[in-house]
């Protein structure tokens, strides 16, 4: 806001920093859990401030954890101490499954144009991998996985917050204004100056419409809308998995209940086309196992839920014509009625629109860049090379549009292959919670963690948004949590 210097962050991590190597390493990760949404880049010179500042609090989280507590890969052990490989492979694959992702990506860095880009991308994803393999030794019995989840709720309820404070601001003031001042003053602290310099001319804020003004998509503390709007999608399982926790305290309940749908209105506000499209397979998915008769008291809430973001996604077609309205009130002119947000959910099947028809030749590109280099890729981070354009174009956010592509562009047919067995992986175990848990709570979380991320990877058929830093990090602890609950189910003596 300009209130005090940006540097002054840097005083305030090191205070962070301070209390987790004096404090206990679950309160540490209580904290970083909470503050992924506020994490802000470290302005340690002019000329390079761009560092987050989750990437050093996680790795001092990490020595911390080593130091006081040990920590390991493999939790499974025989009776002599020996490592069981089949267990940990059993119980611990998806550590494995990454493992070999990353190694995959070293492969790759060697045939990569930009090997700094390469090697960036690499350190970025062992950085927020740490913070599963963190999460996953602190938190192993169902106390401290309730204390995960509502530290996670508290970074859901300051991102709802801030989209709540854009919502209002965007009626009062005018949209250049308010793109103005998010770009001047909000972007650069937690992203650097020159993403701030970026969108302050460029950005996905705002949609466009022929016979219409501009309307605000909400992307609260996120760079951009997709980002926020994948980021609801990740955080509602915590709130309605909360909601189920407090059932006995009404007041509670309600307040998930109600954060949760929030979370479900920033999607339909988002704009995303992406978001709104990918819930289609949730939803018939989650009817069919309904009309299946399958546990129906779990998939009753859950198509509570939906229903409930369809409801809120149906009244959003009000907001253009109430921004309008506030909009024309402040210049004195006429008022325009038209519902344009269905006119950007009709856009969504229109081939010749610039988006779509951008989106189509980028992955024609990508299928040609897989079939010209099918073994490492162009080398991780290096997709710019597959659009033929150089380095700067990275650091606008160039990608395929579709994280299946991007990711199997960058490392090649192997990379592609493991991030399937990945998210196979992840929706074995989710069906393997719901199944098999014997508490509520346990198993309505992985029921909603299967639902949801099928959401998610239905949206990464149309955007690399998972990528996005803090997006990224919230994953990481929904996945711990769900992959410690099935630890104490199937192996409760080793946890």
């Amino acid at each position: 806001m300009g209130i005090i210097p940006r540097e002054a962050v840097l005083f305030l991590t090191g205070i962070m920093i301070f209390y987790m190597i004096f404090s206990s390493v679950e309160d540490s990760l209580w904290l970083t859990v909470a503050s992924i949404p506020l994490f802000v880049a470290l302005p340690i010179s002019d000329s390079f401030d761009t560092l987050a500042s989750w990437r050093i609090i996680i790795a001092v989280l990490f020595l911390c954890l080593f130091f006081k507590k040990g920590i390991s890969l493999n939790l499974v052990r025989s009776a002599k101490g020996r490592i069981r490989i089949k267990e940990n492979l059993k119980h611990y694959g998806l550590e494995y499954i990454i493992l070999a992702f990353l190694l995959v990506g070293l492969l790759s860095v060697s045939v990569a144009d930009y090997k700094i880009l390469a090697v960036k991308k690499l350190l970025f994803l062992i950085n927020i991998f740490l913070l599963f393999l963190i999460a996953r030794n602190i938190v192993r019995s169902e106390q401290s996985i309730v204390r995960l989840w509502r530290a996670a709720a508290v970074g859901g309820v300051v991102v709802i917050a801030i989209a709540l404070i854009q919502f209002v601001a965007a009626l009062f003031a005018p949209l250049f204004l308010f793109w103005q001042f998010w770009a001047d003053k909000v972007i650069g602290v937690f992203y650097g100056q020159n993403l701030s310099y970026l969108l302050s001319y460029s950005n996905t804020w705002f949609a466009y419409y022929a016979s219409n003004p501009p309307t605000l998509r909400l992307f609260s503390i996120f760079p951009d809308s997709h980002s926020f709007a994948m980021f609801c999608i990740l955080i509602i399982p915590v709130f309605l998995t909360l909601a189920l926790v407090v059932e006995n305290q009404r007041k509670r309940r309600i307040f998930y209940w109600l954060m949760a749908g929030l979370a479900f209105l920033g999607i339909a506000l988002s704009g995303s086309r992406g978001a709104w499209l990918s819930v289609l397979p949730v939803i018939a998915v989650a009817f069919y196992f309904y009309l299946k008769k399958l546990e129906t008291a779990f998939f009753k809430k859950a198509i509570l839920s939906l229903v409930i973001f369809a409801v809120l996604f149906l009244a959003s077609i009000g907001y253009p014509p109430l921004l309008y309205k506030f909009q024309a009130w402040q210049t004195g002119t006429e008022a325009s009625s038209t519902f344009s947000f269905f006119e950007r959910a009709k856009s969504i099947s229109d081939i010749g629109e610039i988006s779509n028809k951008g989106r189509l030749e980028i992955w024609g590109a990508s299928l040609k860049s897989v079939a010209k280099h099918p073994f490492l890729g162009v080398g991780l981070g290096n997709y710019v090379t597959v659009l033929e354009q150089n380095i700067s174009a990275a650091k606008k956010g160039a990608s395929a549009h579709n994280l299946y592509l991007d990711l199997t562009s960058e490392t090649g047919i192997f990379g592609g292959l493991l991030l399937f067995v990945l998210f196979a992986n992840i929706f074995y175990t989710s069906w393997l919670v719901f199944r098999r848990a014997k508490e509520t709570h346990f198993k309505f979380y992985g029921l909603l963690v299967g639902l949801y991320f099928l959401w998610i990877a239905a949206y990464s058929f149309f955007d690399v948004v998972l990528l996005n830093d803090k997006v990224l990090l919230m994953l990481m602890v929904v996945l711990a949590a769900l992959y410690n609950i099935r630890n104490i189910i199937f192996n409760p003596d080793k946890i």
